[in-house]
Formats: structure tokens, C-alpha cells, sequence
């Protein structure tokens, strides 16, 4: 019976052991992936201009539907059409889960 005991004292105190240092140790992940799982972020939809000739979308700046910037910029996302100017985009912080183009008619006037 005292084997056991111990046996048990050991494994618990092993455990303690590795969920100290697995804490201890942080693993960076990206931003999107964080975003997506932070159940205090809620999914949004904003608006940016986006830049010609590219698909690829660095360092947005997006506003919200009065025109206010966020504050914070989309750091990578991706579009469809290298033509269009002009998007609105469904995400979570900086996970972005859709985007559509949009005419500039349709983009809200940004505040200073």
C-alpha cells in the first residue's frame, strides 16, 4: 500500500512540476491565432482603404462605421482583387475573417 502512496505523491508532484514550467515558458504566437481564440474579443466589421496593384495587405488601418480609427493597425491579410481600392472586413482583432470590396460611396469618411 505505501508503494502505491508514494507512486501517487510522486506523479502528483510531477505534474505540479511540469505545469510550472510549461508556464514558465512562452511560446510566442502569432496575433491572429490569439485573436481567434480570446473569448473577450468580439468579431467585428470595419473598413480600410487597401492599396493597388497587391493582394497582399500589410499595416492597414481600418475604421469602424462613424469613422473612428481603430486603435491598432491590421498587421497581414489578404484580398482577390489587385484592382479594387476599397474593403470592408469581418474579423477578430487581427484574425480577419472575410473581406469585400466595396465602392468608396460605401466607405465611412475618417475622423482626425
Amino acid at each position: 500500500m505505501k508503494h502505491i502512496e508514494n507512486f501517487f505523491l510522486n506523479s502528483v508532484v510531477v505534474m505540479i512540476a511540469l505545469v510550472a514550467l510549461l508556464s514558465m515558458i512562452h511560446i510566442p504566437l502569432v496575433d491572429e491565432v490569439k485573436d481567434y481564440f480570446n473569448p473577450f474579443i468580439t468579431m467585428q466589421t470595419d473598413y480600410a482603404k487597401v492599396p493597388k496593384g497587391t493582394q497582399d495587405y500589410y499595416n492597414i488601418q481600418a475604421v469602424d462605421k462613424s469613422g473612428n480609427k481603430l486603435p491598432y493597425k491590421l498587421e497581414e491579410f489578404g484580398g482577390y482583387d489587385p484592382n479594387q481600392q476599397y474593403v470592408v472586413i469581418k474579423h477578430k482583432g487581427q484574425f480577419v475573417k472575410h473581406i469585400d470590396y466595396i465602392s468608396k460611396s460605401k466607405m465611412p469618411i475618417v475622423k482626425k
